[in-house]
This record gives structure tokens, C-alpha cells and sequence, in this order.
């Protein structure tokens, strides 16, 4: 028996181990122990645990259908996950990657699974609280662009905010409102030129010298205009002007820049525009009987005033007697002046009654124009009848009407050639740099004469 059992054993074997290379199942079959023969206690790591199931074999007992393997896992060696570059800590990773992602050799988990909660779900980081809304500041709105240059309200008028204040109540919003834009209108043309002409000096001055040019106004400022800044604003000390500007709407250092281009631009109209041109002995001789009327002078006479009003007098007889009063007094030797300031209701009363020149025909009262011009020179007026009230009045200096000789009038002349010139040549420069440099003004859509900005505004389509 043990003779054919031993000459079957080799057939078998053999037949037995094709079966098992054709199912794949060589390991399975060599014949090595689980637990060494060493150590029994000690698994054989060489050997899988048969008590533990090997996903890359089929279960027998398992009815997998037309795929053996349902995890599509081929067999073979199994392989490391790849190293993927999302962080842990990333907003939608609830889990650690390798949570996430189980080992290529261990089957999916069964059972129910808790719903994962989509990135987008994910509660977000508290984030930075919004900055407060928008104030608008009073005085800071543009009223004119030049070119890259803007124009505030509180360049043309500084103190808006105070006016305003000072104003509140008395009017309604549209009439103070409609007031500040008559000031601004009639006072931004001249903001408007100044800009232009510091814009042409900027573009026109080398870029690496136009800081340098700066720096000198600005010192300039410092010495000169901030002085005068700290006088006229009755400040203690440069800080405390900061603040009375700050209250203004304006700053010391936008005070510095309006110097600094005012400056500069004065002295560029200068380069620009001939101030000193020669002017001939014809020009000033043909300038002279073109305008012989302008060199006409009218009489005039320099005088002296007392006065009693109708209204501080319950009658006109007490009024009389109030002014008699007072022409005696100066014919008694008290000098004219005194007696004006004690007790005269004239407008000059505090100067000593004491009346400028006044030309003939000037006045309202026609009495009081014919005593100017009738009555001798240092001698009192008898008492003089008047819309308002009682009059005396006496005479220091009387010119006769005439007409001034070209002799004497070649200096006015020559002056008034030179200043026509050059009013002249300033308004072409400045219309010219008008044509090159854009303006826009608030008033443009009003002013479709071009006034303001000196451009005829377009219709609209």
C-alpha cells in the first residue's frame, strides 16, 4: 500500500500545483507554516493570515455576477495611495486626507454612512467688520476740473461750512444754497485761469527740475505766507492755525499747494505775456485824442459837513435850532471838527466832518451841490434844507472843470497803453490754453455761453 501510494504521490502533486497556478492560488499552496517553527506564538509575516479575507481573492460563497473582483481591485501587489497637494487643513476637508481615502487593500465600509457636508456648506471664518459708510465732508466737492487739476468749493470759498452755520435758520437750504453758487460763479473764472496757467507751467517744465521748483515756493511759504496766515486768523502758533483751518474745511498743507501753484503761476504769465513793451510818443499821442472825453474833468470840490436829521427831532424848528447851534459854536472860534464829532448826524461826523472830493452834480441835494460850487472858499453856508435833514457847510479846496494837456497826461497815457497790452495778451493766452486744456465746470450744463469755463458747452443728443 505504501509502495503505490508513494509512486501516486508525484502525479498528484504535480496535478495539484497546475490547478493552483491556473486559480492563481500558488502562495496559498506552498506548503510553509503561519507560525514558524521558531517561535509558534509569532506570526510568519512571509504568510498571509488565512482568518483575515484577501480582497484580491474571490469568495466562493459570494455571488459576484460577471466581475470576480467588485472592488476593482486587479490582483497583485498592493499599491500606496498618491500623495495629493490639498492640504488638511483646507475649508471642505471635515477629515484628514487619509481618513478620506482608504488603503488600496481594505474594502469600502459598509453600512450607512453619515452625509458629508459639500465645501461650500462649510461654516466661513468670522471676517473683518465693514469700514463705517462714506461722510461727505462740507466744501469738499469739485466745482471745476482743469485739466488733471480739481477745484473744491473750499478752494473758491474758504469757509463754506461757517457760512453755512452762520446761516442755517435764516434761510432755507435752497436759497443759502442758491447764494453759494452766485459767489462760486462769480468768483471761479479766476481759479479756473490760475489753473490753466500753473498746468502749462507744469507740462512746459522739465519733470527733473519741476520738484525743485516746488520746494523753493514752498520754502517761500513758510517764511512769508504762513506768518501772514497766523495774523490774519489770529492764531497763537501753527498748530492752533491747523486747527482753525481744519474747522474751515481746509488744511494748512492744501493752503501751501494753492500758494505754491498762485505763485508759480504769476510768474509764469510773466514769461508769457510782455509786461514791459515799448510804447512810442505816436501811440501815446494817437491814444490821447482817441480819448479826449476820458481826459475831461468835471469841477469838484473837497468840503466840510455838520447835520442834524429830521428823524431825532419832534419838529423841524427844534432841529433848526439844534443846528444853529452848532454854526456858532464854530464862529465862536470852536474848531469845525469838534463841534462835527460832538454833535453833528453826518456820515463823516466821527472824521471831523471832514467830505472828499466830490465832483459836480454828484449829489442828491441840488442845494448842496450849488453851495459846493457858489460858495466862497473858507466861509460857513447859511443853514441848508435837504430830503433828510438841515445842513452848513464849508469849503477847503474847489478845482474848475477842464481838460487835462497831453503833457501832463503822458504818464497816465503811457499806463493805460501798457495795461490794455497787456490785459490784451493775457486773455489770448489764457483763451489759448483753454483750447488745448480740457475744463469742465458744475455750471457747464447752465452755461451753454461758455462763460465759466470758457467753452461753448455742446448740446446734448
Amino acid at each position: 500500500m505504501q509502495r503505490r501510494l508513494c509512486s501516486i504521490w508525484p502525479f498528484g502533486t504535480a496535478l495539484a500545483i497546475a490547478v493552483c497556478v491556473l486559480a492563481g492560488l500558488t502562495d496559498t499552496l506552498i506548503a510553509q507554516p503561519y507560525y514558524s517553527q521558531a517561535n509558534p506564538a509569532v506570526p510568519n509575516p512571509a504568510v498571509p493570515n488565512p482568518a483575515v479575507p484577501n480582497p484580491a481573492v474571490p469568495n466562493p460563497a459570494v455571488n459576484y455576477g460577471a466581475n470576480p473582483y467588485p472592488h476593482g481591485i486587479v490582483p497583485g501587489a498592493p499599491q500606496h495611495p498618491q500623495v495629493i497637494s490639498r492640504g488638511d487643513s483646507w475649508p471642505g476637508s471635515p477629515m484628514p486626507m487619509r481618513q478620506q481615502m482608504p488603503h488600496a487593500h481594505q474594502p469600502p465600509p459598509s453600512g450607512p454612512q453619515p452625509a458629508r457636508r459639500p465645501p461650500w456648506s462649510q461654516p466661513r471664518p468670522q471676517t473683518q467688520p465693514r469700514p463705517p459708510a462714506m461722510v461727505e465732508i462740507e466744501g469738499a466737492q469739485i466745482a471745476a476740473r482743469v485739466g488733471s487739476e480739481s477745484i473744491l468749493y473750499n478752494d473758491v470759498l474758504p469757509g463754506i461750512s461757517r457760512l453755512k452755520a452762520a446761516n442755517r435758520g435764516k434761510v432755507s437750504e435752497e436759497q443759502l444754497e442758491a447764494e453759494i453758487k452766485k459767489l462760486l460763479q462769480k468768483q471761479l473764472p479766476q481759479h479756473i485761469e490760475t489753473k490753466l496757467v500753473f498746468y502749462d507751467a507744469k507740462r512746459t517744465i522739465p519733470a527733473e527740475n519741476f520738484p525743485n521748483v516746488e520746494k523753493s515756493l514752498a520754502k517761500q511759504f513758510e517764511k512769508v505766507e504762513l506768518k501772514q496766515l497766523i495774523e490774519r486768523y489770529k492764531a497763537g502758533s501753527r498748530r492752533e492755525l491747523e486747527e482753525k483751518m481744519r474747522e474751515m474745511g481746509t488744511s494748512l498743507e492744501r493752503q501751501k499747494r494753492a500758494f505754491v501753484q498762485r505763485t508759480l503761476a504769476q510768474q509764469w504769465i510773466r514769461q508769457q505775456v510782455n509786461f514791459e513793451g515799448e510804447i512810442t510818443y505816436d501811440q501815446m499821442l494817437a491814444h490821447y485824442y482817441d480819448h479826449l472825453k476820458d481826459f475831461d474833468n468835471p469841477a469838484r470840490a473837497r468840503w466840510e459837513q455838520l447835520m442834524v436829521r429830521f428823524s431825532r427831532y419832534p419838529d423841524k424848528a427844534t432841529a433848526r435850532a439844534a443846528i444853529s447851534r452848532m454854526g456858532n459854536q464854530v464862529l465862536g472860534g470852536v474848531p469845525f471838527g469838534e463841534v462835527a464829532r460832538q454833535n453833528s448826524h453826518g456820515s463823516t461826523a466821527e472824521d471831523g466832518g471832514a467830505r472828499d472830493w466830490t465832483t459836480s452834480g454828484s449829489l442828491v441835494c441840488e442845494q448842496l451841490d450849488r453851495a459846493l460850487f457858489g460858495l466862497p472858499l473858507h466861509q460857513l453856508s447859511p443853514i441848508l434844507e435837504g430830503p433828510n435833514g438841515l445842513h452848513i457847510i464849508r469849503v477847503i479846496e474847489r478845482e474848475a472843470a477842464g481838460r487835462t494837456s497831453f503833457i501832463d497826461a503822458q504818464v497816465e497815457i503811457r499806463n493805460q497803453i501798457r495795461r490794455q497790452r497787456t490785459q490784451r495778451e493775457l486773455r489770448e493766452y489764457v483763451q489759448r490754453l483753454k483750447e488745448e486744456i480740457p475744463v469742465w465746470t458744475i455750471f457747464d450744463e447752465d452755461d451753454t455761453s461758455g462763460q465759466i469755463s470758457g467753452r461753448r458747452s455742446l448740446p446734448r443728443r
